[in-house]
């Protein structure tokens, strides 16, 4: 299996961003070139000893010209915690999940990350009292900015779990704030809040001041997660970190257009800096228009490289250039990692159906659910569904370039196959292959334990309140079937099936037994036309009552709100798969535009007969 070449591209070369009179250095974010790419569970090293959590005696290394030296706060022990890992207290506003219990699912997870910190985590007392560093697969370097980035996104997101996981957060933030890009700082004040993208095994700079975006990017959620999750009342001001650096981003990383930007130009970007989710947070945090700007131009460059440079495909270049004009396109190479594959889906752009699905996940927003599920629908046909024929790098044109198995492409398949109904099958093959599969080898290794919390329904949003619920991994028993009314207003014809399939359109394998819609074991379903009945603007509630006769994957009911090209504007459902009746809802708002929709529901092959009956449709605000 190829892997990167540390010592001929300085350990994957990164993107700069921020003025281009700045002149052009070596820089990276360390991904790719795992150390265990397709490493088991049974094979992780877990001995505590290896994980340096212990406080050493240690001392403070004088930083660079031009910084200021940052002392350690003191660690604030564990108390209450708002998001203990495994509550799934932010429910996800659209998708579906694997099929599987969430008690199994998080057996995988909490085992996984237990191994990951013995493997990965180390003392970096050398740069601050109390540090904490991801190790990078490169013995010669301590850690990178997008390490340190993956490493307080899992500290927060296994709070409750893990009774040191403030602990870690802080020491791992210590280290980002020791280390900042002193080089920015020549340019934009702001660089302090920033961290110099690499650091040498001493804990020395080895980034020679500059930044890596996409490090900053998830450290400044990271610290929004943790005002969250613990309050900034503590030693560290988690959330006006999370604006100094959220500032920083703007200043230094950020064109007014709200494209990403970088070294050597800044009409450059990377496809796996557009964290659309991220972008969302920060408006949260600071009000500021720009980060909404973002996710608008974001979804326009990610659209454009699909369906001009890979249509009928779907897939995206790790890199794009000329942004700044009408035309941009993806990279002839060597702007970014210093390599010919910059234009094609290669060890960044792998990334991506994570990173988009996770915010559509939680926001709903259908445009993300669009650019993932052309992805994710490109390497389910391609490998026939097989996990082992998915390779490590493609052309744009859908061929695929290198072979072998790697979790960082896998893992993010499986977040993104989360964004649709039609992938249930392909979901549920992905999570048994990463779970099968596990590795703490860096980058492959916290790209896959990330991309496994967003698909088993544990990722959750500083960004605000998110108002539709929609998944039912678990569902609870509910009394049976026709006890529960349909409401006097709603909005769909025969909702109770009293009239057998009167003004349903048959999908096939469908029929009305005993006053209940009986799906049989072939797939198939049923649908209603809705759209002409929607305002836009106002909310609705599709619910319904469900059961299914034997184990299986479940019976899904859903709606979806199309414009007039068939660009999806709404597409949510909800999984039923209990043996007993269970009540499911999504709720929704009517986007503006809407040219077709309907309501359905549906049921793939399988041993199982779906039982569904009163279904409603009615406006609740």
């Amino acid at each position: 299996m190829q892997r990167r070449d540390f010592s001929k591209m300085a350990a994957r070369l990164f993107l700069l961003s921020g003025s281009s009179s700045v002149a052009l250095a070596l820089t990276g974010c360390g991904g790719g070139g795992s150390e265990a790419e397709t490493a088991l569970a049974a094979d992780v090293t877990t001995d505590a000893s290896s994980t340096g959590m212990a406080p050493l005696a240690g001392w403070i290394r004088p930083v660079k010209p031009g910084t200021t030296p940052t002392t350690t706060p003191t660690a604030t022990p564990t108390a209450a915690i708002a998001y203990p890992f495994g509550a799934r207290l932010t429910k996800y506003a659209a998708g579906i999940r694997p099929s599987q219990t969430n008690a199994a699912m998080d057996a995988v997870l909490t085992a996984q990350y237990t191994a990951w910190k013995a493997a990965r985590v180390v003392s970096a007392n050398s740069i601050v009292a109390g540090g904490y560093a991801v190790k990078f697969a490169d013995a010669t370097y301590m850690t990178v900015s997008e390490g340190m980035g993956y490493g307080m996104l899992l500290a927060v997101l296994f709070a409750g779990h893990d009774p040191q996981a403030r602990t870690l957060f802080d020491g791992l933030l210590a280290v980002v704030r020791a280390r900042p890009a002193y080089a920015v700082t020549a340019y934009d004040p702001n660089g302090k809040y920033l961290m110099d993208w690499r650091i040498n095994a001493n804990g020395s700079s080895a980034g020679d001041g500059w930044n890596a975006m996409d490090g900053d990017l998830d450290i400044a959620l990271a610290l929004q997660m943790a005002d969250k999750q613990w309050g900034s009342a503590g030693a560290w001001n988690y959330l006006q970190e999370a604006k100094n650096t959220i500032g920083a981003l703007k200043s230094w990383n950020m064109r007014a257009d709200g494209a990403t930007k970088g070294l050597p130009s800044a009409n450059n970007n990377r496809t796996s800096d557009y964290m659309i989710g991220h972008f969302r947070a920060f408006k949260a945090a600071t009000g500021d228009a720009l980060w909404s700007t973002a996710v608008d131009r974001a979804f326009g460059l990610i659209d454009r490289m699909q369906t001009v440079y890979s249509p009928g495909v779907g897939l995206m270049p790790d890199f794009v250039i000329n942004t700044n004009t009408a035309t941009p396109s993806p990279s002839t190479g060597y702007i970014g990692d210093g390599n010919d594959k910059e234009g094609y889906f290669w060890w960044n752009a792998c990334r991506n159906p994570w990173r988009y699905s996770s915010d559509y996940l939680m926001s709903g927003d259908a445009r993300f659910a669009l650019v993932t599920g052309r992805m994710i629908d490109f390497f389910k046909n391609k490998s026939g569904g097989d996990p082992y024929k998915i390779g490590t790098g493609y052309a744009l044109d859908g061929t695929q370039l290198t072979g072998g198995n790697s979790a960082a492409y896998h893992g993010p398949i499986c977040a993104g196959a989360c964004v649709d109904a039609r992938f249930q099958g392909f979901l549920d093959t992905m999570w048994t292959w990463n779970a099968t599969h596990l590795t703490t080898g860096y980058y492959d290794g916290e790209i896959q334990l990330l991309s496994m919390v967003v698909a088993s329904g544990n990722w959750w949003t500083p960004a605000g309140t998110i108002t539709a619920v929609n998944v039912l991994p678990q569902p609870q028993v509910t009394p049976p079937a026709g006890t529960t009314p349909v409401l006097a207003s709603n909005i769909l014809v025969n909702g109770d099936f009293a009239g057998g399939l009167a003004n349903w359109n048959n999908w096939g394998n469908s029929q009305v037994v005993a006053g209940a819609l009986q799906v049989g074991t072939v797939a198939g379903g049923v649908a209603q036309d809705v759209y002409t009945q929607l305002v836009p603007g106002k909310t609705y509630k599709l619910s319904g009552m469900a059961s299914i006769t034997a184990a299986a994957e479940g019976v899904f009911i859903g709606v979806k709100l199309m414009d007039s090209s068939g660009a999806m504007l709404v597409n949510q459902t909800v999984l039923a798969n209990s043996l007993a009746p269970v009540n499911g809802s999504v709720t929704f708002t009517v986007p503006q535009g809407v040219a077709s929709g309907y309501v359905f529901i549906w049921k793939n092959t399988n041993s199982a007969v779906a039982v569904v009956d009163s279904l409603s449709l009615v406006a609740v605000g």
